[in-house]
């Protein structure tokens, strides 16, 4: 029988050993009901570990929870799920050979006579698309034809159209376009009494959605707060236990050199039929600021050789390929998980794949040589030693990130491509990643890098062409790459209208 509780949920003294390793240590915390609770740390901090508690998939060494004040088994996800908690997942939980209708209702799928009637679940799923402003979206459709915006929308709608007790979201808006969309949602659903948890390395976001949050370190507590009291730079000092004092390095004098790296000449692909014409300079990093969907992904396929070409051409170092396809480009691309990374296999495996001709002879393999170049790579993206004969699947995105970064550079392209790279990255490791941009492009590299987020590119890049419906709008060079003028191009306006 329920008691009477303030609270919606209830964590005490929460902890979990894999191994020797401590991802949680005595973690205890409480949500109010209706509240949205910032949950912050870097990657590996056990945010994810502790989510999986609560979600019953992970079962704890030690600890309780409640839910309503009602006691609830761990590792049992259907008691979770009947007390009237749901997460939606940042990787996705949908295998993807099933229909975005199948996502929506399972366990529970509408049956007649014992067979499922895919007449009555696609109009459910359907009205509940609708419901949620996702008419767009065919019910009928295999999560795998999805993209990855739309992938995350049928994830965070099957957990909220359930009006759970407590929702629990990581990284919720790592793929998406349209913020807004999921916060008014969310305000909503806290209006109607349903607590959140909150988990986003977004601090913007934190401190705009959350009434109170929790700081996570090496899998303890080590702070509760208030978002809108504390700063962005206390709460990062807190993730990571020191002082970050420039988050971008500083930016070189690549305006100034005249050896052109890369020339793209009215490239048009099958996808975007405006065209694209640019420079790349050697020792520059490049953005491009795009809302989404607006060709910035079929550019960077294409120059990777994953999208074909209707028309124009790619200068690589004054060497001219009529193909667009070229083994001068090394990708890093949107989503490490089905795009990048091999996730059953090594670390060292997944670093040094894309050089096997050179460590190998005959067929055979030379550990040796093999290991002494993933040991390299793995200096270069500070990637810890101790991660190489580790299964990558079991590291934290930040550390799984630094390893495709290590296997791009591995390759030694002219240009390296960039598809949003910190996407799902934890502070610390953001600022890692920038500085090992800045230290690559310094050594004489050249990148072209998208990002989701516009105060990166600001921070990070020498200039910035703006792509509006295929179109490159704007070219953005030294003062004038700012917020509201890379803004004001990537939705078709001149800078003009952002001065």
């Amino acid at each position: 029988m329920s008691v009477e509780s303030r609270y919606a949920l209830e964590v005490e003294g929460i902890s979990k050993r894999f191994g020797a390793t401590r991802a949680l240590s005595n973690v205890s915390l409480a949500i109010g009901h209706g509240e949205i609770h910032g949950l912050l740390g870097e990657n590996g901090a056990g945010k994810s570990t502790l989510m999986k508690v609560l979600a019953g998939v992970v079962v704890p060494d030690a600890g309780n929870l409640s839910i309503d004040g009602s006691s609830i088994p761990l590792g049992h996800p259907s008691a979770v799920r009947a007390a009237g908690l749901a997460m939606a997942y940042q990787e996705l939980s949908a295998p993807p050979n099933i229909t975005v209708a199948e996502k929506l209702f399972l366990p529970k799928l509408p049956t007649r006579l014992g067979f499922v009637s895919r007449r009555k679940l696609y109009a459910a799923a359907g009205g509940v698309l609708a419901e949620w402003g996702l008419e767009s979206i065919d019910p009928s459709r295999e999560i795998s034809g999805l993209d990855l915006a739309d992938k995350q929308h049928v994830e965070l709608v099957a957990a909220m159209a359930a009006r759970p007790k407590v929702l629990i979201l990581d990284e919720p808006t790592a793929s998406l376009p349209d913020s807004e969309w999921l916060f008014g949602h969310l305000e909503r659903l806290a209006a109607g009494g349903t607590s959140v948890i909150y988990i986003s390395h977004k601090l913007p976001e934190i401190g705009h959605l959350c009434t109170h949050g929790t700081v996570l370190r090496n899998g303890c507590v080590v702070e509760h707060f208030e978002p809108r009291e504390a700063s962005e730079a206390t709460l990062v000092e807190l993730m990571i236990g020191r002082s970050i004092d420039h988050v971008f390095p500083p930016k070189s004098n690549a305006s100034n050199t005249t050896e052109t790296r890369v020339t793209i000449d009215s490239l048009a692909t099958r996808d975007v039929s405006a065209s694209v014409t640019m420079h790349i300079d050697a020792g520059e990093v490049v953005g491009i600021a795009a809302l989404e969907g607006q060709g910035q992904r079929e550019l960077f396929y294409c120059l990777a050789g994953l999208r074909r070409a209707l028309a124009g051409s790619v200068t690589i170092q004054r060497s001219e390929s009529g193909d667009p396809v070229s083994p001068g480009f090394s990708l890093v691309p949107e989503d490490r998980k089905t795009e990048g990374l091999f996730l059953s296999m090594s670390t060292r495996f997944n670093l040094t794949i894309s050089e096997l001709a050179t460590y190998s002879r005959f067929g055979y393999v030379s550990r040796s040589k093999e290991a002494a170049l993933a040991s390299a790579a793995s200096g270069e993206v500070n990637l810890p030693v101790s991660t190489l004969d580790r299964t990558i699947g079991e590291l934290s995105g930040g550390n799984q990130q630094k390893a495709l970064f290590g296997r791009a550079i591995l390759a030694n392209p002219q240009c390296l491509l960039l598809f949003d790279p910190t996407r799902g990255v934890d502070a610390a490791t953001k600022v890692e990643i920038y500085h090992m941009i800045r230290r690559y492009v310094d050594d004489g590299g050249t990148v072209l890098i998208y990002s989701t987020e516009i105060p990166e590119l600001v921070g990070l890049c020498d200039r910035v062409y703006t792509m509006y419906d295929g179109v490159l709008t704007e070219e953005f060079l030294g003062p004038q790459i700012t917020e509201p003028g890379l803004m004001a191009g990537a939705l078709g306006f001149s800078q003009d209208i952002a001065s």
